[in-house]
């Protein structure tokens, strides 16, 4: 007998094989139009309602947040403080800061810069007021009220170096060059309130004190040496019938 495989048997195996081979690669029958519609409605649907769920579940979380923050949350729990915050320094005002000069009426000086000027303030009729004064102009030469110097209002008086002060009583005073007198300085008091230098320290103090610098004024004028009252020679007399 021989080996080799009758030709029927061989057809059988091969149809065999084949339908395998389709089973294996068999695709899936097509769907209609509508039904895919249907389905991407469905998967939208779903996707709409997955996002609504979670945008609510955001919000509450939020509104609990909040709550908690501005309540303090729950009774019995202390919030943690917030953390602290530096602040910067406010601005001194000229109440606070340190003057820049220092006029004392009572040793008859003004102190800048550690040199000592020798002034001559308000005599006891018209003293010089006391307190921080402020710098608010001053002029080369100015025409000063004549009043300022006792000569009446009718007047006007050229005067070199002239600083303007704003008094704590809202006034006006000056710090001036005492050119009529300038032994008055350091000796004796003769104005009428203003602060009378001499010329040199004048024109060194004006370049120094700009707007807006405080000057300390404080003390109070030395009482003037009373005059002592003299006494009149005993006129001697001769007796009456006696000659000469």
């Amino acid at each position: 007998m021989s080996d080799e495989p009758r030709p029927a048997e061989s057809r059988r195996e091969l149809a065999f094989a084949l339908n395998e081979l389709a089973d294996d690669h068999e695709s899936l029958p097509p769907v209609p139009g509508a039904e895919i519609r249907r389905r991407a409605v469905r998967r939208r649907r779903r996707r709409h309602a997955s996002l609504a769920a979670v945008g609510t579940s955001a919000v509450a979380a939020v509104s609990v947040v909040l709550s908690m923050a501005f309540v303090g949350g729950k009774e019995g729990h202390h919030s943690r403080p917030p953390a602290a915050t530096l602040k910067a320094p406010a601005p001194s005002s000229a109440a606070g800061s340190l003057p820049a000069a220092t006029v004392n009426l009572s040793r008859r000086e003004l102190v800048v810069g550690g040199r000592v000027l020798p002034i001559s303030a308000g005599a006891a009729r018209t003293p010089t007021p006391t307190g921080r004064m402020t710098v608010t102009g001053k002029d080369k030469v100015a025409m000063l009220p004549g009043d300022t110097f006792g000569f009446g209002r009718r007047y006007e008086t050229k005067a070199p170096w002239v600083i303007r002060l704003r008094t704590p009583q809202n006034r006006t005073n000056y710090i001036v060059a005492f050119t009529v007198d300038e032994k008055a300085p350091g000796n004796y008091d003769s104005t009428t309130g203003w602060i009378g230098l001499r010329r040199g320290d004048a024109e060194w103090l004006y370049r120094r004190l700009d707007p807006g610098a405080v000057v300390a004024v404080v003390g109070a004028a030395p009482t003037p040496m009373p005059v002592p009252a003299t006494t009149p020679a005993p006129v001697r007399t001769m007796p009456s019938g006696t000659a000469s």
